[in-house]
């Protein structure tokens, strides 16, 4: 009975010993990682009000160039560089069988090209990435309204122009495609399409050097789809 006491008091103390054992290292470890933690809540601190500084900043700015804006008084725009629809886009009933057909046939293409009809009496601006608070600012608050409605025109003109465009190249129409697309392309077009069509054509004929004048109109463009235009023009000069 002595002897299982004793060993039972020998094993209290052994476990004792580990559980002290394992509090002195956990605090041990505690000691090592809380600098760094502290080091790391002052970095994040710091970082959140920089952000929250740089907003209020940027908010600020936007705001005091917003109300310079508003004050700025009506421009002349007549002599800014409007876009004309030319005369020698191919038109319906001139003699082409195939394009006569698929206007007959296709009420998209057709919609299309009616619009392209309808826009010949309109005034056409692309203004693709110039802000609103910029356009008050170079030509006057009074004539946000009719600037945004040009540049609608335009955003209508070159959707119409790609979507007639490819529809034509789909029907093996290549010399009519040609001129919409060459068109789109001529008015600084922002649809992918518009470009990757013409580069497939370009690049049937053997023409891969009017592919590299196309990837730098597209280099010129203003608008988020300039990037991804880029690496497919890329992709079909390397095959």
């Amino acid at each position: 009975l002595h002897k299982a006491i004793r060993r039972q008091r020998q094993m209290c103390i052994r476990d004792s010993n580990i559980t002290a054992g394992f509090t002195r290292k956990g605090i041990t470890f505690m000691h090592f990682i809380l600098p760094y933690f502290i080091i790391l809540l002052i970095v994040l601190q710091f970082a959140i009000k920089k952000g929250s500084r740089n907003h209020k900043a940027r908010n600020e700015e936007f705001l005091d160039r917003e109300a310079k804006a508003n004050q700025v008084r009506r421009k002349d725009i007549s002599n800014l560089n409007y876009i004309s629809i030319p005369d020698n886009l191919p038109l319906i009933n001139s003699g082409n069988e195939t394009f006569d057909r698929l206007m007959s046939q296709d009420s998209r293409m057709k919609r299309a090209y009616d619009t392209l009809q309808s826009l010949k009496g309109k005034k056409i601006l692309n203004l693709t990435g110039i802000s609103n608070t910029d356009l008050k600012l170079s030509y006057g608050v009074a004539n946000l309204n009719d600037l945004t409605e040009y540049d609608d025109n335009f955003t209508t003109l070159v959707k119409a122009i790609a979507l007639i465009g490819h529809n034509l190249l789909e029907h093996k129409d290549i010399e009519d495609a040609t001129t919409f697309l060459e068109y789109g392309i001529s008015i600084k077009s922002d649809i992918s399409s518009n470009y990757i069509d013409l580069a497939i054509i370009y690049a049937s004929g053997d023409r891969k050097d009017q592919i590299a004048v196309l990837k730098e109109q597209a280099l010129t463009l203003k608008s988020l789809s300039r990037d991804s235009i880029v690496s497919q023009l890329d992709a079909i000069m390397k095959k």
